[in-house]
Parts: structure tokens; C-alpha cells; sequence
């Protein structure tokens, strides 16, 4: 009695646990749907969303148990326009200058990843000048960057940049581009946006004009590891640098719309960032009501054909019966992998297109569970009465037969949901999902495809693979509870 007694306890807390675990996914996707804009949602794949965001960055509670060691990682930091400590604007008779002081806290014992300076300017007749240049604590001072601005193109001309390539690629790799002097730029009307980054050829031109400052080769060191060092060695030197912008401009219609200083850092985040610079939390929750989507759509319409096919096909019997549950045992003799690749290959790989393969190739066990349970529950005594009593075949089925099955059908309902979001999370991992969704699977299959797990970057792999563990052990516990349940109220 007292074993019975703990199965029936260890059952009702697996049930528990399994619909605290679903509360979580449900409060996740309605945080997602609500306070993140569609907009934001459709900007996963969009390289130009993330530009600010660092690349690789693991996560900033990381630093938490680092301080055990004594050590700390850089963290990712965005000084906007508003930010600027000072903003200093001198005028003359041709002329105006505008300066933007931006304060860096340089805390760390290692050097920030990179840095980038995006900023927006509206241009005049006559171009401007940028300057760029850093205070470091030691006192020292160094000019980045010197250049001018085109001037802003004639109605109707086209616009053509003699100094940096204005086109952009949806690849990373060619929008941070070595080779251009100030790295990407976009120019719509008369305002100039450009972002300039650590690795551009005109920064790293202006640091070798100051190698006699430092004790050592600065010759093929990154620019990051060079303005945050010491003079002395190739450390990193703590304390406060100021970042100033300047524009020099020549006209009246010159102004700066905006103008940042992102510092590139090695944490960012509750779960990092990944190749990309993909925010991978962002990534884990517009994931969570899509995986929701699909394991509920194929658990639904797989279980409805699943009941109502083998109700028929055990009710019905005879040479009804028997041909249904051929057709069963084909769907079932049907190596449903190599089917969806081969498919996914010849007809494209659409989120929709999936879940209609999971439902075709889904319900037949199923259906053979409840053939199975219709056999048995039409040859009951009660059963057999309402028949002598010349009850129809549909209220015999709906009233007898219909309410003995809900109970397993609801069992392998939570049962099917899992294994429709690990059949996702398969497909997309062997790269045969649907990339325009960012789904877990997808995320691993990036992951796997940028050789995260040779690399060591743990954070790009174990959230979007626990977000699938936790989902399914979800609805596996609260299947199990109502098949136990149904058991035990068949025994009653």
C-alpha cells in the first residue's frame, strides 16, 4: 500500500513539474508576442540589425564567478550621442565645429574585442571633415582618423564614393570590409551614414605614426590592442579614455544626426551573442512560441486523425477494417527521415510545408492505439445494449466509445508534441528546416556549421538544446500523468 501510495505521489509531482515547466514556455512566448515588435521578431537573418551587437561574446554573468579568479571580461558598451560627457559647438565666419567627448572606463586585464563609430551626418554644399582621436590616462593622444566627406550628390545623380564602397552584402564578412578606408557607408538623400571600424586601413595607418611611443612592435597588432595598451608592454592599460569626435564643417547645412562609440566586448547579455552577433536570448525566445506552434499544430491534427481514423477502422471491422489498417501499417513501414529530407530537397524547405509532413506521417500509431481500444470498447455489454435499443452508430460512438478514448488521446497529444519539435529540431539540424524561422534547431545547426562545439563556445549551444530538453520533458511528464490517469479510471 505504501508503494502504491509514493507511485501516486511521484506521479503527481512529475505532472506538477510538468506544467510548471509549460507555464514557463507560455510565459515566455507571451513576453515574445507581446512586448517584442514583429518587426524586431523578422530581423533574426538581417546582418545590418546586429552590427552593433559584439561577435562571439559570452555571457556577462560569466563575470560573476570569474571574479573568484581575479579576472574579469571586458564588457560590451554603447556610448550614444546623448551619452557624450561633452558636446562643444564653435562657430566662425566660414566655418563651425562640432565635438563630441565620449568616456570609456577601461577596468579590465584584457583588451576589448574591437570598436566601431557609426554616426549619420547631413551634408551641405561643401564637404566635411571627421576627425576621430582618444585620450588615454596616460596623457597621450591619438588622431584614428582625418578625412572629409563627399558632398551631397545632385538630384537625380547617381552617388559614387571615391574613398569607401557604399554597397552592403547580407554576409558579415563584406560589409566589415578591411580593404575600404572607413568600412560601411549608406547614403540616402543628403545625409551620410558611416561606421568606422577598429580594422580599417585609415586607423591602422594613423597608429603606426605613433610606434615610438610604445616600447615594443606594434607592427600587425590590432588597433584595440594598441590604443587600450600600456607603453611599456603589450598589457592593457586601465583608466579612462575619451573618445573625440570632431566635425569640421564649411557651410550651415552640415550637422551630425547621430554619432556612437561602440566598444566591442567579450560579455554581453543573459546568454551571449553568437558568430553572427546574434543575440542568442533574443534568439532562444522568437524561437519558443514557433517550436510551440509547431508541436501543437502537428499534436493536434495528427491526434484527431489519429482518433477518429481508428475509431472507423476498429468500430467498422470487416474488409473496412482491414484495408484502414494496411494503409496503417504502410505509413508505418515508411522511413519517415530520409521521406522528409528527400521532400525537403525536391519541394523547398517551408515551416508550413514541414508541419504538413509531420501531420501526414504522425497520426498512424495512433490510430492503431485507438483501432486497438474500438475493438474492445464496442463488444462491452453496454455497448452492445444501446445497439439492441436501435441507438445510431454516431451517438453510440460519441456517446460510448469517443469518451473512453479522450483520455489516452490526450496522453499521446502531450506525448506528440515533443516529438514533432524534435523532428523540427532534427531537420533544421541537419540543415533541412526552414531559415527564414528561427527556430532551436536552426540555431544549432548554425552553431554546428561555425564549429561552436570545437571552438568552445558552450553558450551557442546549450540554450537553444536545454530550451528543447525542457519542452519536451514538459509535455513527456504531463503525458505520462494523464496516461496514468486514464489507466486507472479504465480499471475503475
Amino acid at each position: 500500500m505504501n508503494k502504491i501510495r509514493r507511485l501516486k505521489i511521484n506521479e503527481f509531482k512529475g505532472g506538477l513539474l510538468g506544467i510548471v515547466l509549460l507555464f514557463f514556455l507560455i510565459t515566455i512566448t507571451l513576453y515574445t508576442l507581446i512586448f517584442i515588435p514583429a518587426s524586431e521578431r523578422s530581423e533574426w537573418n538581417n546582418p545590418s540589425f546586429w552590427i552593433d551587437y559584439p561577435k562571439n561574446a559570452e555571457p556577462v554573468w560569466v563575470n560573476y564567478f570569474l571574479t573568484f579568479f581575479n579576472q574579469q571580461l571586458p564588457e560590451h558598451v554603447v556610448l550614444p550621442k546623448e551619452g557624450a560627457i561633452e558636446s562643444r559647438y564653435a562657430e566662425g565666419p566660414d566655418y563651425k565645429i562640432q565635438n563630441y567627448t565620449f568616456e570609456y572606463n577601461m577596468k579590465y586585464d584584457e583588451f576589448p574585442s574591437a570598436f566601431s563609430i557609426p554616426y549619420s551626418i547631413q551634408l551641405g554644399q561643401i564637404p566635411p571633415v571627421i576627425e576621430v582621436s582618444v585620450q588615454r590616462p596616460d596623457g597621450n593622444e591619438l588622431v584614428l582618423y582625418y578625412n572629409s566627406l563627399d558632398s551631397a550628390p545632385l538630384s537625380g545623380s547617381n552617388f559614387s564614393n571615391q574613398n569607401s564602397s557604399s554597397s552592403q552584402s547580407s554576409n558579415e564578412d563584406s560589409i566589415i570590409d578591411n580593404s575600404t578606408p572607413s568600412g560601411l557607408r549608406e547614403m540616402t538623400s543628403n545625409i551620410v551614414s558611416q561606421r568606422l571600424f577598429s580594422t580599417s586601413s585609415d586607423i591602422i595607418q594613423s597608429l603606426s605614426d605613433y610606434s615610438n611611443l610604445f616600447n615594443f612592435s606594434i607592427s600587425g597588432l590590432p588597433a584595440e590592442k594598441v590604443i587600450f595598451s600600456s607603453q611599456n608592454n603589450n598589457v592593457p592599460l586601465k583608466g579612462t579614455y575619451k573618445f573625440v569626435i570632431s566635425i569640421y564643417s564649411f557651410d550651415s547645412d552640415t550637422t551630425a544626426q547621430d554619432i556612437k562609440v561602440v566598444v566591442e566586448g567579450k560579455t554581453f547579455g543573459m546568454l551571449g551573442t553568437d558568430d553572427l552577433r546574434r543575440d542568442i536570448s533574443f534568439g532562444v525566445m522568437i524561437g519558443t512560441p514557433v517550436a510551440l506552434l509547431i508541436g501543437t499544430t502537428v499534436a493536434v491534427s495528427s491526434t484527431m486523425i489519429g482518433l477518429f481514423y481508428g475509431l472507423i477502422a476498429g468500430y467498422k471491422g470487416r474488409r473496412l477494417g482491414t484495408a484502414m489498417v494496411i494503409i496503417i501499417d504502410i505509413f508505418l513501414s515508411i522511413p519517415t527521415m530520409v521521406i522528409f529530407i528527400i521532400l525537403s530537397l525536391n519541394f523547398g524547405k517551408s515551416l508550413i510545408f514541414l508541419i504538413g509532413l509531420f501531420v501526414l506521417f504522425g497520426w498512424p500509431g495512433l490510430a492503431l492505439i485507438n483501432r486497438t481500444f474500438s475493438i474492445q470498447i464496442k463488444n462491452y455489454p453496454y455497448v452492445e445494449a444501446s445497439k439492441l435499443m436501435g441507438e445510431s452508430d454516431i451517438r453510440i460512438v460519441f456517446r460510448h466509445i469517443v469518451p473512453q478514448l479522450i483520455p489516452f488521446t490526450l496522453a499521446n497529444f502531450a506525448l506528440s508534441v515533443p516529438a514533432a519539435i524534435l523532428g523540427e529540431s532534427a531537420l533544421s539540424f541537419l540543415g533541412f528546416g526552414d531559415p527564414s524561422f528561427p527556430t532551436w534547431g536552426q540555431m544549432l545547426q548554425d552553431a554546428h556549421f561555425s564549429s561552436a562545439e570545437i571552438l568552445g563556445y558552450w553558450w551557442w549551444i546549450i540554450p537553444p538544446g536545454l530550451m528543447i530538453s525542457i519542452t519536451s520533458i514538459a509535455f513527456i511528464l504531463i503525458g505520462r500523468f494523464l496516461e496514468n490517469r486514464a489507466k486507472v479510471s479504465k480499471r475503475r
